[in-house]
């Protein structure tokens, strides 16, 4: 491990070296135009018809031309006025590059289809004919250079702004940043600008030698930077009579032209195929922070502890914190989930189990409108709060951004792409902070993240970034993200997925003391029934978009009533099974949507299935006070069904 990482090391200080050899021109040329007027020994316009072509001496270092002008000082004017003319070319073409870029790879629609389309236009004209169309008609000077060719140096910009934008608002960290409550001024300017604009200057050091080598092509044909000031390409127009008598008139300017244009190239594409695998600070020089005992410490958040949430759930007087009716989730005439409805009281965990593709997902995160541009949501999804009930379905941004981070939090599945690579942990906790409103003294803040950090096991957690943390770690850090504004209802999407049974434990037992700490309702949405009969109250069992049983968590796992639901537990792996006993699985594939069977959409699956499952959708009948299942059999049916034996046979 060790010497992998001096490996690393020494690679990475091998092509910083290459680095600054590429850049070294580059830093030449703008040191030379920036202190131009100090280091010039001679008035790079001045005539001095007694002293023409001179050769390179010692009153004039560089000779001097046809005109007797000092060839040194007109060579630093010349760098001067490219920098100035190059400089003014990428502001402009990045700036207005990057604005159109991200506005229409935000907005999308109409706005985003006109821009692919200009910019295609632009890009296939060439530049240099379009700056010499303009100057044509303009005029030479250097403020119609400047113009003519940002025409068409902003296409690229806009471009790369686009595809970074597009790329990171499909990112469940803006999702994220969404249900924390954030604006889009802040979304763009603090989260998506920024992706920006490492790419644009990587472009940018191989655009620097190609406008540089345009001025000095416009220069060359008389319609650059007009006399008696100097450019370089108009130096080697001046120079041409004279290649066989005074060498030294063509040679300074080519070369500056040759090595600054080259050194970007090579500078760009250095950057262009830079190591992205740097070691990292954390294993080079960072100790991993450790993790506090559960034992020690407070509660994720912890005001005055609630009863018992199982109390809380059955209460029938206690009014739902959230509660689904009738949702409906569509992507064009693909219905996904159909008619779900669930009900959460305060202090209440409900799980929403069922295999990949049931439903789960859309289910929860449907109503708070994260599921892309592209669903059609239906339904009423009513959240209640201190201010009064509001339905999310439907409600104006506006609204949305009032309760997230403040009545709502989610914690998304993937953690890392939920957590915003550019921005270390104690950051997005900041913000996270303030957002919510709980919190916006910078002493507060401080704190309050520390005391968050504290809680979910990571006290030294803050200066990391998400790459540098574990799985687990990264999901302890989404959960204090959650839950930094107080929220009464948390949205867990598959917290537990690909961690590992001692991060699984972590994690449940930071829900569970969220949950008994604030009173908050959690639906957590997951494929783990291990996970569920550990600290759910209530399931609710998913299957090809429908909720086909739902009821106290200890019956449902005890006493099943749907085939889907006895067939998941028989797929449990038992310990006490006799070792080379194959596992029971369901035959067939899973239920893609609710719509793709005219009856009952397990039916296909089901060993119990009769003739009236093909012909009518079961409704969801009771089959005992707080428990409910869909299946035909109910309530008339007198058919006995035992859940298949872990060993593999059928009963």
């Amino acid at each position: 491990m060790i010497r992998r990482q001096r490996g690393a090391v020494t690679a990475l200080s091998g092509r910083r070296r290459r680095t600054t050899v590429a850049a070294l021109p580059l830093v030449g040329f703008v040191l030379l135009g920036l202190s131009a007027p100090w280091l010039m020994p001679y008035d790079p316009t001045a005539n001095d018809l007694a002293a023409t072509l001179q050769a390179p001496g010692g009153e004039h270092l560089l000779g001097t031309d046809q005109l007797g002008r000092d060839q040194l000082s007109r060579l630093l004017q010349a760098a001067r006025i490219s920098l100035t003319v190059t400089a003014a070319v990428l502001l402009l073409s990045i700036a207005l590059g990057v604005v159109l870029g991200v506005t229409a790879g935000y907005v999308g629609r109409s706005i985003d289809r006109v821009l692919v389309g200009l910019v295609d236009v632009t890009m296939a004209v060439p530049g240099l004919l379009v700056a010499l169309a303009v100057i044509g008609v303009r005029g030479p000077g250097t403020e119609n250079i400047v113009l003519a060719l940002a025409l068409t140096g902003w296409a690229p910009y806009a471009r790369i702004a686009r595809a970074q934008v597009r790329s990171a608002r499909s990112g469940v960290h803006l999702d994220a940043l969404r249900v924390l409550g954030a604006p889009r001024r802040r979304i763009v300017g603090r989260h998506l600008l920024p992706a920006t604009i490492g790419p644009c200057l990587v472009y940018a050091s191989t655009d620097l030698g190609t406008i540089v080598l345009a001025v000095a092509s416009l220069s060359f044909l008389g319609l650059g930077v007009p006399p008696p000031d100097a450019e370089w390409g108009a130096m080697l127009v001046e120079a041409r009579p004279f290649l066989d008598s005074a060498w030294w008139l063509a040679y300074p300017p080519g070369i500056a032209i040759t090595a600054v244009v080259l050194a970007a190239n090579l500078l760009g594409e250095d950057l262009t195929t830079g190591d992205r695998a740097r070691p990292s600070a954390f294993f080079v020089g960072r100790r991993a922070p450790r993790r506090r005992p559960k034992s020690a410490g407070p509660s994720v958040n912890a005001p005055a502890p609630a009863g018992p949430a199982a109390d809380r759930a059955e209460s029938a007087g206690e009014s739902a914190v959230f509660e689904v009716q009738a949702l409906n989730v569509s992507y064009g005439d693909r219905r996904v989930v159909a008619d779900v409805s669930l009900r959460l009281a305060p202090g209440e965990i409900l799980a929403l189990v069922g295999e990949s593709g049931s439903g789960k997902s859309s289910s929860a995160l449907g109503p708070l409108g994260l599921l892309g541009a592209s669903a059609q949501v239906s339904g009423s999804a009513l959240l209640r709060t201190a201010a009064g009930t509001l339905d999310l379905i439907g409600a104006p941004e506006t609204a949305l951004r009032q309760i997230y981070g403040r009545e709502i939090g989610v914690v998304f599945q993937d953690s890392l792409a939920a957590l915003n690579p550019l921005r270390t942990v104690g950051t997005s906790l900041d913000q996270a902070i303030r957002l919510s409103g709980f919190a916006t003294d910078r002493a507060a803040v401080r704190l309050w993240r520390a005391s968050l950090l504290h809680a979910v096991g990571l006290p030294a957690a803050a200066p990391c970034y998400p790459h540098q943390l574990s799985g687990g770690m990264r999901q302890r850090v989404q959960l204090a993200i959650a839950v930094a504004g107080g929220p009464r209802l948390l949205i867990a999407d598959e917290p537990t997925s690909a961690l590992d049974v001692t991060a699984q434990a972590d994690i449940l037992d930071l829900l569970r003391r969220h949950r008994d700490g604030t009173g908050a309702a959690i639906l957590l949405v997951t494929h783990d029934l291990g996970v569920v009969a550990e600290i759910a109250d209530t399931v609710a069992v998913a299957y090809a978009g429908r909720i086909v049983e739902h009821g106290p968590a200890h019956r449902v796992l005890t006493r099943p009533d749907h085939p889907y639901t006895q067939g998941l537990l028989a797929a449990v792996p038992d310990l006490a099974v006799a070792p080379g006993t194959p596992f029971v699985t369901l035959p067939g594939v899973p239920g893609a949507g609710p719509d793709n069977v005219a009856g009952c959409s397990f039916g296909p699956r089901c060993h119990l299935v009769q003739a009236r499952c093909a012909a009518e959708v079961p409704e969801l009948d009771p089959v005992g006070e707080t428990h409910w299942s869909r299946c035909v059999r109910h309530p008339s049916a007198q058919v006995a069904v035992q859940p298949r034996p872990r060993g593999g046979a059928r009963a």
